[in-house]
């Protein structure tokens, strides 16, 4: 009994350092994505102060190549628009299946069309992105229901 103990815990040990190493291995990497979609912006109520955005788009970005990504945002404003801040997240699927999730805050100017937002790394589907973090910035132009997004920063993977 104490020999199946120590292989144990030989073995708790042996994982938890592959899995330390994992995380020390993560490197810092330049982030760059161009992305066109459709967007839906629903008022949630008559007051207009609070909408939702739905967005689906396609695009090629470093470190996933051709993707499609989904959004979902909630848009409030205290005072009606045309300045919104933006909450939301989005999940990035890669053409090989691989998922990529972040957080997305920022404000959008309904009424030019263009968003400066911050996505975070959340991690993503099992994998080189399962622990990714980062940060980058994107700057959105919408107009006629379509977007066109230019991001730029990092990815830690």
């Amino acid at each position: 009994m104490k020999r199946y103990s120590s292989i144990i815990s030989v073995s708790l040990i042996l994982g938890l350092v592959a899995f330390s190493a994992l995380t020390v291995l993560a490197v810092e990497r330049p982030f760059h994505l161009v992305e066109h979609g459709k967007v839906t912006v629903t008022p949630r109520d008559a007051t207009g102060t609070v909408l939702d955005l739905v967005a689906d788009g396609i695009g090629a970005a470093t470190h996933l190549g051709l993707f499609t990504l989904h959004r979902e945002a909630v848009l409030t404003s205290g005072s009606g628009g045309p300045v919104f801040d933006v909450r939301g997240e989005a999940t990035l699927t890669s053409a090989n299946g691989e998922q990529l999730r972040s957080t997305i805050t920022g404000t959008v100017d309904l009424s030019t069309g263009h968003a400066d937002l911050i996505y975070e790394w959340t991690g993503g589907s099992k994998g080189r992105f399962e622990n990714a973090t980062g940060t980058t910035t994107w700057s959105v132009d919408v107009a006629n229901g379509e977007y066109d997004a230019v991001a730029n920063g990092s990815i830690k993977y």
